[in-house]
């Protein structure tokens, strides 16, 4: 009985140290699910699941239009696949160029791409489509002041568009998969 005692005491304490608090880290303990992404209205996930944008003949859901705008990459991902879509590829000279554009029109601060970074001699993006591509893109500096991709936090594996966020224009950036930022999926 006091083994018992003792890990329950021990799961407690360890569900509320978790960052999503007491409640949250017992469903968690218990085999429940986190919440999806999107707004923080007080445990409310994001609901959005059509798309609300097109571009060349393709249909895209752009979740700040709906007001879902706190997702990890993992959950943005999830949140894609919610919609029966995935996050967005920008493999090609003319979605890069769109998209880039698209959040500096809406005046968005940033937003996760489908993009995984390889941080090699000449850094690449392998995309949700399956894709591997370079880009000049990069933005020339970062929260270290050094050139993008610069894998400041030592996992920065995932890709997201800032917009401006270094003075530096809409560029992209290696940033560590656990940083919040809305999504866009493509079909």
């Amino acid at each position: 009985m006091k083994i018992v005692g003792i890990l329950l005491v021990s799961s407690l304490a360890l569900a509320s140290a978790q960052p999503q608090g007491f409640f949250g880290g017992l469903r968690n303990f218990f085999g429940g699910q986190r919440p999806r992404g999107g707004r923080q209205n007080g445990g409310g996930g994001c609901r959005a699941n059509r798309p609300n944008y097109s571009f060349g003949g393709r249909d895209y859901l752009v979740s700040w239009r709906d007001g879902c705008t706190s997702f990890t990459h993992g959950e943005g991902a999830s949140f894609c696949r919610s919609a029966g879509m995935r996050p967005i590829s920008l493999d090609t000279p003319q979605k890069e160029q769109h998209f880039l554009g698209l959040v500096s029109r809406e005046r968005q601060k940033y937003f996760w791409t489908g993009g995984n970074v390889n941080h090699g001699r000449n850094p690449s993006i392998r995309w949700a489509s399956g894709a591997t591509t370079t880009s000049n893109a990069w933005s020339h500096t970062g929260g270290a002041n050094r050139p993008q991709p610069d894998n400041r936090e030592g996992n920065e594996f995932c890709l997201a568009v800032l917009n401006n966020f270094y003075n530096d224009g809409v560029k992209y950036h290696d940033v560590a998969c656990h940083h919040r930022k809305p999504v866009i999926c493509e079909a």
